[in-house]
C-alpha cells in the first residue's frame, strides 16, 4: 500500500474501503460538528448511529439533507449521561466500530469511555492523543503526540504512547515510520529527563523492545524534521529530517507545536484518541468543519485497520 501523504489521499482510502459505522453521542451538536457527519455519510465514507434525546435530534436534523437523514438510525434516550453510556455500549456490542462526542459535556462522555464496566480503556491500557498534521512545508502527513491528554508522561507511558503511534502510522500505509524523541538537543543531558527517557527508548527499540518503527532519540525539532539540519550539524540519524512521529516530552511542548502549526503555518489537522478498544473522536470546541471531518475519517481508517488486522469486515459492510 502506497503511504499516504495528504488528508484528501486518506479520505480517498477510507472512501475505497468498507464503510464503518460511528455513534455520535448526543448529534445535535454545533454546526461543524453537524456538518463534518453530514459529509461524512454523504460522502459515502461512514454509517452513522445518533444517539439522543429523540426531540432534539429530530428539531436539529429536520432541515438536513433527506439522503442523510434516510441512512441514519437514531437511538433515543433520556439524559446526557444515558446518551454518554449509551453511544459507549454500542461499540461494545458490536453495533458501533467508533464513537464520536457531539454536543454532551466532555467529563460526562470521557466518563462513559472510561466506565471500567462498560467504558473502551482495556485493563492495563493507557488513553492517549495522536494528531495526524498536514503542512505546506512539509512533504508528508506528521503524527504528533500527546498534545492534549497525558501532562507529563512517565518513561513507560511514553513507551505506549509511542507504540499507539506506530500503530496509527501503519493505518496509514506507513510500514516502518521513523520516529523522532523530541528533546532540547541531540546529545543526552542528564539534567534533561527527557533526554535520559529518549536515549532508553531508542535502546528498547534497538533491542526489539518496540517494533515496527525506526526510532531515534533524543533529537531536537531541527534535526528531525530538517535533513539540511542534520548536515549542517554533522548528525548521523537513521531519522535524518523525515520524522514521520514526532514523540513530545510533555503536553506543553506538543500542544505548543500543534497549535503553532494549525494557527500559524495554516497546518490541517486530524486527530483521535487511541489506547481504547476503539477509536475516540474528542474534537475541540475551536476545531472547524475540516478539522472534525477528518478526524472522523481518520478515526475510521484506524477502526477499517483494526477489523482487517482481526479479519472482521466491520459493522459497515
Amino acid at each position: 500500500m502506497e503511504p499516504i501523504r495528504k488528508l484528501v489521499m486518506l479520505e480517498e482510502a477510507v472512501k475505497g474501503g468498507p464503510r464503518m459505522t460511528m455513534a455520535v453521542a448526543s448529534g445535535d451538536g454545533d454546526p461543524a460538528t453537524v456538518n463534518a457527519v453530514v459529509r461524512g455519510v454523504l460522502d459515502g465514507l461512514i454509517k452513522v448511529i445518533l444517539v439522543g434525546v429523540r426531540e432534539k435530534l429530530e428539531r436539529i436534523t429536520r432541515d438536513l439533507d433527506p439522503v442523510f437523514m434516510k441512512s441514519v438510525k437514531i437511538v433515543n434516550t433520556e439524559d446526557e449521561i444515558r446518551t454518554a453510556r449509551t453511544a459507549v455500549q454500542l461499540v461494545r456490542d458490536g453495533k458501533a466500530d467508533l464513537v464520536m462526542k457531539g454536543l454532551i459535556p466532555t467529563d460526562v462522555f470521557m466518563k462513559a469511555v472510561l466506565d471500567k464496566e462498560i467504558g473502551l480503556l482495556p485493563k492495563g491500557g493507557l488513553l492517549s492523543h495522536v494528531a495526524v498534521m498536514e503542512m505546506a512545508t512539509y512533504p508528508k502527513l506528521l503524527l504528533v503526540t500527546d498534545a492534549a491528554i497525558l501532562p507529563n508522561p512517565t518513561m513507560d507511558e511514553k513507551v505506549k504512547i509511542l507504540e499507539y503511534a506506530i500503530e496509527v502510522a501503519h493505518s496509514l500505509g506507513i510500514e516502518n515510520p521513523k520516529a523522532a524523541l523530541v528533546s532540547a538537543a541531540e546529545k543526552i543531558n542528564f539534567k534533561l529527563q527527557s533526554s535520559i527517557d529518549a536515549a532508553v527508548i531508542k535502546a528498547m527499540a534497538e533491542r526489539k523492545q518496540i517494533r515496527g518503527a525506526v526510532v531515534d532519540g533524543p533529537l531536537a525539532l531541527d534535526v528531525a524534521l530538517s535533513e539540511e539540519n542534520c548536515r549542517i550539524k554533522g548528525l548521523d540519524s537513521p531519522i535524518n529530517g523525515e520524522a514521520d512521529i514526532l514523540l513530545f516530552p510533555n503536553i506543553e511542548t506538543a500542544n505548543t507545536f500543534y497549535k503553532s502549526v494549525t494557527i500559524l503555518a495554516h497546518g490541517k489537522s486530524a486527530s483521535i484518541l487511541v489506547g481504547t478498544l476503539a477509536p475516540v473522536v474528542l474534537s475541540s470546541r475551536a476545531d472547524d468543519d475540516d478539522t472534525k471531518f477528518y478526524s472522523i475519517v481518520m478515526a475510521a481508517r484506524m477502526a477499517s485497520h483494526r477489523k482487517q488486522k482481526s479479519g472482521s469486515s466491520g459493522n459497515g459492510s
